[in-house]
């Protein structure tokens, strides 16, 4: 999708449907959505929308345990389960799948703003004649989840490789691991984002006059369907609420 959309397009796009899980109060349609922003990445092929289902796999604790939470003590709107001592109620119900497809939402789109790279950010916030800093700092963000979670998976891969066994660890062991993994991976964010600072320095970013990029983009009717395709989905949310 990103080869067919301006990525100014893109990110309103996913920036759209987020905002749409934090608006909408009704579980089916918080659902249309999650199957949207799940679409999102449709270009890249039926493996790339696969991986994306695999990939919330990481989330599922997360999600459970809140969920678990919402059910134990989200009071209201009637006893749906009567478990003995444990009452769970309707409230609860809704209000934990609210909350599981707009986390889940908040995910699939966020996973789609970090594949964009430096280029397609500065395209996209040049077309607003915005700053390139604020274009540097976007991305960076977007980019430091997934680059901390493989520069972690790195480093477990490489404990592995010396015959390291985090399972066979006592409990202690296993913590004293993960805070000196996690600190390395931390610093070494921070030296990246260094580097990356002093690159985009050298690059004249701050220099005036015309500029140039190897990447072009320009907008096209792809891009006009998303404009109208949010402001037709926006007219109607207004008119339904």
């Amino acid at each position: 999708m990103k080869r067919l959309l301006h990525p100014l397009s893109f990110f309103v796009l996913c920036v759209f449907y987020s905002s749409l899980a934090i608006i909408l109060q009704r579980p089916d349609s918080l659902l249309i959505v999650f199957f949207l922003a799940w679409l999102c990445e449709y270009r890249s092929g039926a493996k790339a929308l696969w991986n994306r289902l695999l990939g919330l796999k990481k989330l599922m604790w997360l999600v459970l345990s809140l969920v678990i939470i919402q059910l134990l003590f989200r009071k209201g709107g009637g006893i749906a389960l009567d478990l003995g001592i444990v009452h769970i109620h309707n409230y609860a119900l809704v209000s934990s799948a609210f909350l599981s497809l707009r986390i889940l939402i908040i995910y699939l789109c966020a996973i789609s703003l970090s594949g964009m790279d430096f280029s397609q950010y500065r395209a996209a916030f040049a077309a607003l004649n915005l700053p390139e800093e604020i274009s540097f700092m976007i991305s960076y963000m977007a980019q430091l989840i997934p680059y901390y979670s493989g520069k972690f998976k790195e480093q477990m891969q490489e404990l592995r490789d010396r015959g390291i066994s985090i399972r066979r660890l006592r409990m202690n062991d296993k913590l004293q691991i993960y805070k000196i993994l996690a600190i390395t991976a931390i610093a070494d964010i921070i030296m990246m984002s260094g580097r990356q600072a002093i690159a985009l320095e050298i690059r004249g970013f701050r220099s005036k006059g015309k500029r140039s990029s190897l990447n072009r983009y320009a907008f096209g009717l792809y891009d006009l369907g998303i404009l109208l395709w949010i402001l037709g989905v926006a007219v109607l949310i207004y008119r339904l609420s």
